[in-house]
């Protein structure tokens, strides 16, 4: 038997299995594993490397062995017990669930972080003893041709066979681990994206809101001028040329007191509580929904993600309907076109009225009118900022489809849109909407941002890999596994 097969069948790939199963098993697979015990399980994991690093460089098994041989085995074990670890987290974020699937949850990461340390030991320890020993040619006595056939056989198994299960380890290895390391912090990347969003989509809305208060203060202005017409009209007959009560006087004044109840109406709107259920004037309403969606956003997720996720989404998404109500709130808007078109029956021309206290009436109705009409217009000109694209219409590709979307980079490409299409209310709104939350998986997070987390993909792939770069020297150097003395 070889020395690593030896390594591979005896008692330290045993421990180091052991000691990962039961590190992920007390751990809960990390996933759900509280801060109290981060100290504890620090010291736990350097305590079990180094007991794993005593026991390979005393092992009798790896007797006559070389010091880069024993190292080997030391690399290849820790970095599958990591390995093993963060392909467990990734694992549990993928298949976990918001309610209490003990199965689901608490022993399949775990279990399956058992299995990558398993499957990783296997192709590496038990790979370099595959790479070793001869199969074919075994007939062949020494000298030149048998060492030729011998490198090609090393050859073949290294550069084929190897990276064949190196390709499985790869789907079950590297990319949960990835997962694992990064899927939080990807989807938190592109959520951040979403929250400076919502603020700016607020700040927009608000900012819209708040040309309210100018309307009603041109109103009070309107209204002011109207009473204080009706006023000189009654005291020194202005309009008519005779003051005191009259017709003209009594017109002018119903229709001072009308419009202060007009005004008064706006006010109450722009005053009682709004529809949506939050008000829209207030001006820390856009920064402390902010602050509660990014607080949340920067707890543990890896506690419950599945619930860490619905919360944010859903605090997200309510939000979102708030500020589309608050965007499409005409509601003066409806109440001026309302009065304005019963202005003749809220303010009738006086029964018995000259002909030329008729024809002052009417011009200064016709005034009024008109003054309303202008206001009516300026609050429909005011009209709410276009919608910010969110992260899915930016790029909506998911799963597959985001293979697709780097091969062909024109699909990120927005297409441009005509800017002298008029916005009118119909587009405005009805077909314009502030899109809900672009909710995306940590899988799918990884891979629209791995320009953005290539560190996390190196570390991933060195993890799973040195390992094999290692190899490459029982290719090159068949003396390099063995000690002085014990050397062909």
């Amino acid at each position: 038997m070889g020395i690593f097969e030896q390594a591979a069948l005896g008692g330290v790939a045993d421990r180091v299995f052991d000691g990962a199963a039961l590190a992920l098993a007390d751990s809960g697979g990390l996933v759900g594993g509280g801060a109290g015990g981060l100290v504890g399980a620090s010291a736990g994991v350097v305590l079990l490397m180094g007991l794993v690093a005593y026991g390979v460089m005393t092992s009798r098994r790896l007797d006559g062995s070389s010091l880069f041989n024993r190292l080997f085995v030391i690399v290849a074990t820790s970095s599958a017990f990591f390995s093993g670890v963060s392909s467990a987290i990734g694992f549990g974020l993928i298949t976990s669930q918001e309610t209490a699937d003990f199965f689901r949850n608490a022993v399949l990461p775990p279990a399956f972080g058992v299995f990558v340390f398993a499957l990783a030991v296997t192709i590496w320890v038990g790979g370099a003893e595959f790479v070793r020993n001869r199969d074919w040619f075994r007939t062949i006595g020494k000298g030149i041709v048998a060492d030729i056939a011998f490198f090609l056989e090393r050859a073949l198994k290294l550069f084929i066979i190897v990276p064949a299960f190196a390709v499985i380890l790869f789907f079950v290895s590297t990319w949960t681990t990835v997962v694992g390391i990064g899927g939080v912090d990807a989807v938190r990347h592109t959520y951040s994206y979403e929250l400076r969003r919502l603020q700016a989509e607020c700040a927009g809305v608000t900012a819209h809101r708040q040309k309210d208060f100018l309307f009603l203060q041109d109103l009070s202005l309107s209204v002011a001028d109207v009473a204080r017409v009706a006023r000189n009209e009654a005291e020194r007959g202005t309009q008519s040329g005779a003051s005191g009560q009259g017709a003209i006087a009594d017109y002018f004044l119903g229709v001072s007191q009308w419009l202060a109840g007009l005004e008064r109406s706006v006010a109450e709107v722009i005053e009682a509580p709004h529809p949506a259920g939050a008000d829209p004037y207030s001006s820390n309403i856009c920064t402390d929904t902010a602050d509660r969606i990014n607080e949340k956003l920067a707890s543990n997720a890896y506690a419950n993600y599945d619930l860490w996720a619905r919360e944010i989404e859903s605090d997200y998404n309510d939000f979102i309907t708030v500020l589309n109500r608050w965007r499409r709130d005409r509601r003066i808007e409806r109440l001026m076109e309302q009065q304005i078109d019963a202005f003749d029956r809220a303010n009738p021309k006086p029964f018995g009225a000259s002909r030329a206290q008729l024809r002052i009436i009417e011009g200064y109705s016709d005034q009024v009118e008109s003054a309303l009409n202008s206001l009516l217009r300026s609050q429909k000109l005011a009209k709410p900022p276009p919608p910010i694209p969110s992260a899915a219409e930016l790029s909506p590709a998911r799963g597959l489809a985001i293979f697709t979307e780097f091969m062909t980079p024109d699909a990120l490409i927005i297409p441009e849109t005509d800017e002298n299409v008029s916005r009118t209310a119909r587009i405005v709104y009805e077909e314009e909407t502030i899109e809900p939350l672009s909710s995306i998986s940590p899988r799918d997070a990884v891979l629209k941002n791995a320009n953005i987390f290539s560190d996390i993909w190196a570390l991933a792939v060195a993890w799973d890999y040195a390992s094999y770069i290692l190899m490459l020297a029982y290719l090159f150097f068949p003396s390099a596994e063995r000690a002085a003395g014990r050397k062909d």
